[in-house]
């Protein structure tokens, strides 16, 4: 889906944004450093970033997937802690002109 998002930036029309769990980011990690290195205006939206363990387990419990994600050149990477940063970060990701917002 990070790639199909990549290829509908470079189309121009739309801003396409990308919505996982923030631990699947390695799947798409190729493709968000594709979309950085090309300056593709992609937003990505990662959930469940928790320290408890839920009802998903332990597959769901991120460790070092924030740390890849600032290591990638042109990645501005937002963690906010409540409603009101997540807002923000959201419109900062709109108003930013290339390159993806995670």
């Amino acid at each position: 889906m990070a790639a199909i998002a990549n290829g509908i930036a470079l189309y121009g029309a739309h801003i396409p944004y990308v919505a996982t769990f923030l631990v699947f980011s390695d799947y798409a990690r190729g493709a968000i450093r594709l979309a950085a290195l090309s300056c593709l205006r992609v937003i990505y939206v990662f959930t469940h970033d928790s320290v408890a363990v839920g009802e998903d387990g332990p597959t769901h419990q991120p460790i070092e997937q924030v740390a890849t994600l600032r290591a990638v050149p042109n990645l501005d990477v937002i963690r906010p802690g409540d409603a009101n940063e997540a807002a923000a970060a959201w419109a900062s990701g709109l108003e930013r002109g290339t390159g993806p917002r995670p």
